[in-house]
């Protein structure tokens, strides 16, 4: 099977999910029978959401990187979002974070802080900020320093 058609089923497979996720959603709302709502977050919480995280993260891997093009003004929006993001992790207290994770947000924070880079020349990698709601794709440096970084950090609060 070729990366293109893998690409299109994980597509599907992705759009399935978030339909089926937001129907449970909509169900827990309006649902006022406690064991269903448990079970309804139980179903979230073990088969959609890491089937998501699975299909999002080998979509990512299968992509190809030259097609992603970010336009100054989108690559700006998106530095600012990820910065509210760290800096609304760096208000929660430490305590409740292992110190590594302390220690990646402020590399993030480092390549944040250097401003002379066009936004363009940052972007470019996918950082899912809010899992199931908001992923950003985002480039901090050729390298792929951000891409290591942010995989550091899931694999961090996962634990």
């Amino acid at each position: 099977m070729s990366d293109r058609q893998r690409l299109q089923d994980l597509e599907r497979n992705l759009e399935i999910l978030y339909e089926k996720l937001g129907e449970f959603e909509q169900e827990l709302i309006i649902t006022a029978h406690a064991p269903t709502k448990f079970e309804l977050r139980q179903r979230i919480k073990r088969e959609i959401s890491p089937s998501i995280r699975r299909y999002e993260a080998e979509y990512w891997e299968l992509y190809p990187q030259e097609a992603i093009l970010i336009s100054d003004e989108e690559a700006t929006t998106q530095l600012v979002r990820v910065e509210q993001a760290v800096e609304a992790i760096e208000r929660i207290p430490q305590a409740e974070y292992p110190p590594e994770l302390m220690s990646l947000l402020q590399d993030i924070r480092t390549k944040l802080d250097e401003g002379d880079k066009a936004a363009s020349a940052k972007l470019k990698v996918a950082l899912p900020l809010i899992p199931l709601l908001a992923s950003y794709e985002l480039e901090m440096d050729t390298e792929a320093m951000m891409y290591k970084v942010w995989k550091s950090i899931k694999a961090k609060v996962r634990r």
